[in-house]
Formats: C-alpha cells, structure tokens, sequence
C-alpha cells in the first residue's frame, strides 16, 4: 500500500523560472523610477528621425497582427477575432499618425495632437482587446460580424478625422489649455522649445499654469487604458496557468510591457532618455507579441489555430487546447479496446473540470485535474479486450484484473517526471470514503480531493452512457444514485458541485427505487 503522503499535487505558486519573467517585466518601472530620481542620468536627446523609425516599426508590428487577426476573424465568423484584429489594428493606425506628426520630420511645423495619438489608439485598442475576452451572448457574435464592415469604415474615418485635425489646426488644443492640453499637448512641441525643457516646463510657460502637474484628463485616460488592459492581462494570466502555452506568455508579455510604457509616457520629460523610454517598451511590447504568434504557427503550422488560440474561453476549453499528441494517442489507444467507453476519458476531464470550478480549485489545481481525467484509464491497456467488453458481470477474478488498472495507470504515468502532479487523481479514483475501494482501501480525507472528484465525474459519465452489460441510465437517476451513497463513497461536497453544475430535472420515483440498492458499476 502507497501512502497519500507519497505524492504532493502542486498548489498554487510562482516557479524559479515565474520568478525570473517577473523581475524582467518589473524592471522598466525600476528603470523608469531611477531616471526620474535622478534627473543627470536622464539627459535630452532629440533625434525626430530615430522618433519616425522606431514609431513605424511599431506601426508595422501592430498592423501586421492586427490584420492577420482579421482575415482569420473572416474565416471564422468570429466576433471576438475580429475585435482583437480591430485592437491591434487601432493602435497600428494611431501609431501611425503620432509618427507622422514628429516635429520637424515629416512636418515642418509641430502639432500639439502629437501626444493625444498614441493615448486615443492605446485607449482604443484596450477597449477591443477587453472585448475579444468577452463571451457574447447567443446572437451578440453574428450582430457585431454582421456591422464588420461598418465598424471598420468607422475606425478608418476615425484615424482619417483625427489626422485633418491635427494637420488643419495644429495649435487648436494650445489655444484650450484647460481641456486639452497641457502635458500631453504640448510635450512632443519641445522641438521648438528651450533645450533642457521637461513637458511640464514647456506647459507652465505655455499655458501660464502654476502647477507641474499634467491636466487631469491626460491623466483619466491613461488610468482607464492602464485598467483596460490589466484586466485583459489577468485573463491572460489565468489561461495561461491553465494552459501553460507559450503564446498566452508572451500575450501577457506584450500586455505588461504596454502598461509600463503609459507610465513612462505619462511622467518623462520628452526627448529625454525616460521618454524614449515608453517608445522602446511599446516597440517591444509588438514584439513580444508578434514572436510568440510566430512561435505558436511554427509549432501548429497553422494560422487559423494559432489566432483561435488567443480567444479566451472558458477552462476546459483552455486546456483542450495544451491538449498534447502523445496524451491524445495514449488515450485514444485504450478506447480502442472498447467502443463503449470512446470519448469517457474526455468526458471525465471535462466535467472534473468544471466540478473543480465549483469547489472553487485555482487553475493549477484544474490543470491537474484535466490531465488526470484524461489519463485516469490509460492502466485498462494492459485489460484483454474480452474482459473489457464482457456484456455480463464479471467474475471475481476478472474484476481483479479490471480492479489493477489505477495501479498500472500510475505505473505508467509516473514514468513522465512533468506529469507526477497527477498521479494521486489517477491511482485512487476508485477508492470509497468507507475504505471498501482499491487499490489500497485508503478512506475519508486521506484521499486526495483530485481523487475524490474524479470518482464523482467518472462513475456519473459511467452511468449516464451505454456499456456492454448495461444501457445508459438517465442523468436523474444518476445523481440519486449519487447522493444515496455521499458519506459512504462519494464526497458530499463534490457531489453537491455536480447538482449545482447539472441543475436536471429530479429522478423520478422509479429511479429512486431501482438505484438506491445498486452497486457502484464494476466498469468505471
């Protein structure tokens, strides 16, 4: 007999290597904070050209996202696509002018919309990307594709709008200090300024302001942009807890990197080293992103599954998509043996899953949860086949052949190191509360709750569908069946997770009469 003790499933925590991503993508603020600290370690660098080139870089990156998002938006019929293509389309356009409008580059004379640009296409891009996280309602999807076309007309006219403005009435905002000017407005006019002038300076002098505070809309806006996109940085986060793929890292990446670079775009003197600074971090910011979409399609060398995977759905759904070739063949191997059982072990980890989500488990503990499902059965390989698909009871000894595939199942996965987390789940599903179960007869709390959902999950899945020695029973009778036997066998809390979860139609009296006295099914 193995001790529970044996294994430890995860909590939830930051790795070494969480860690290190972490002090990387904190290291800008730090940088950002030293430079303001100590003004002669910030000193004036004026370059309009290099400002052009590593804002059309920018540009470039965010329009070749944006538009590759949109043409698989366009093939999926899918609304969320098509708002995330919009994003990093928006942004792309905004950028854009902002470079256009470099003081003395393009344009000979400065406009003091140059600062509002990036702000208005960041704010705007946030909006979208929150969006593209948002399930719509049924028919909400086909309404927004259906309206594509004009809402793409509209954020065209939007940019086109903007950029007459700010080329027709370049001093239009200077002339209104006390709506939209002030820091913003008049930073990126420092090409004709003093030399050494902050933003501020050149605000207090402009527009005779006795304050170095910049305006409070300027302010508003990059609060309600910063807040836009971590929310949508969170939910990234979460997937990527649960899916651990690699471009939800990098999206979470790029997302950081956007935020910090506000910061410095809101408190650095232009021109100086800390405002180069927040052109560097949105440059890199695209970067980030675009590598690791580049990343996904060479691993999946397919476009329309790398941007679907960038739509945040539910958690099943996160984690079907971390769903390996090598887990799928093993699983797919065992179902071979029996016909009955094909899609049990998915259906398991599915709905373990979403019972984990009741009880409220973090997305590391889902994980493990999910892969356990999965793989709770792979021990029935090494079941002949006759005793797999027997249509009558089996004998005492041919269930001691059946009651060995937990153990073999550990067996088996334990030799994969990434995958020890699970083995608690997969070696006592069948264990009972009471101590009647196997392999090892553990009861009540000493078995893992892993295990304890999956008990749950599988023999409902067991019951609701059709066997060899058996047709599927109703899901009514299931659940009656299952809380008859809560204390006993099965937890009361998980139980009580699947009746919150199902919300069926109670079993009828029949049911209750014909289930209450069988046993747990032998098959599971």
């Amino acid at each position: 007999m193995i001790a529970p003790s044996t294994y430890t499933v995860r909590q939830p925590g930051l790795a070494f290597g969480d860690l290190i991503r972490l002090t990387f993508l904190a290291s800008p603020i730090a940088v950002l904070v030293l430079l303001l600290w100590h003004p002669h370690l910030d000193p004036r660098l004026q370059a309009p050209a290099f400002h052009f080139m590593i804002v059309t870089m920018a540009t470039g990156l965010a329009l070749v996202v944006g538009l590759l998002v949109l043409a698989v938006a366009g093939r999926l019929r899918d609304a969320r696509a098509f708002a995330l293509g919009l994003a990093f389309s928006a942004i792309a356009g905004f950028l854009f002018i902002h470079g256009l409008l470099t003081p003395g580059f393009v344009f000979k004379d400065a406009s003091n919309w140059i600062g509002w640009a990036p702000l208005v296409g960041l704010m705007l891009g946030a909006v979208f990307l929150l969006f593209s996280t948002v399930r719509q309602r049924p028919g909400g999807e086909s309404w927004v594709f259906a309206r594509r076309k004009l809402i793409l007309a509209c954020l065209v006219a939007a940019w086109v709008a903007f950029f007459i403005l700010a080329v027709t009435f370049p001093k239009f905002l200077y002339d209104h200090p006390t709506s939209l000017s002030g820091y913003l407005s008049h930073g990126e006019h420092q090409v004709l300024g003093q030399p050494g002038s902050s933003a501020r300076d050149e605000y207090s002098r402009s527009a005779g302001a006795v304050t170095e505070r910049p305006p409070w809309i300027a302010g508003v806006l990059v609060g309600i942009t910063a807040l836009l996109l971590l929310v949508t940085t969170l939910r990234y986060v979460r997937n990527y807890r649960l899916s651990r793929l690699p471009l939800h890292a990098t999206i979470v990446a790029g997302l950081v990197l956007l935020m910090e670079s506000l910061l410095s775009f809101f408190f650095a003197s232009v021109w100086h080293v800390s405002w180069w600074e927040y052109h560097v971090l949105m440059l890199l910011g695209f970067v980030t992103i675009f590598y690791g979409l580049i990343l996904d399609y060479r691993r999946d060398a397919s476009l329309t599954r790398t941007i679907s995977s960038l739509l945040l759905s539910g958690s099943v759904e996160a984690l079907e998509q971390s769903y390996s070739e090598v887990l799928t063949a093993l699983v797919l191997a065992v179902e071979a043996k029996d016909p009955y059982t094909k899609g049990h072990s998915e259906k398991v980890a599915r709905l373990a899953v979403q019972l984990g989500e009741q009880l409220g488990l973090p997305p590391e503990r889902l994980r493990v949860l999910y892969q356990a499902g999965l793989m709770h059965d792979i021990g029935k390989i090494g079941v002949p086949d006759w005793i797999l698909n027997k249509p009558g009871r089996l004998t005492p000894s041919e269930f001691a052949v059946v009651r060995g595939h937990p153990a073999r199942s550990e067996e088996m996965i334990g030799k994969i190191p990434s995958l020890r987390s699970t083995l608690p789940g997969i070696r006592w599903h069948h264990e009972r509360l009471d101590g009647s179960g196997y392999p090892d007869g553990i009861k009540g709390d000493v078995i893992p709750l892993e295990a304890r959902i999956l008990a749950v999950a599988d023999v409902f899945d067991a019951m609701t569908s059709g066997r060899s020695y058996r047709p599927a029973q109703a899901e009514g009778a299931a659940q009656v069946f299952l809380q008859h036997n809560v204390g006993t066998v099965f937890d009361a809390k998980c139980v009580e997770a699947l009746t919150r979860l199902i919300e069926g139609p109670a079993a009828s009296a029949q049911a209750r009469v014909q289930h209450l006295t069988q046993p747990v099914p032998h098959q599971v």
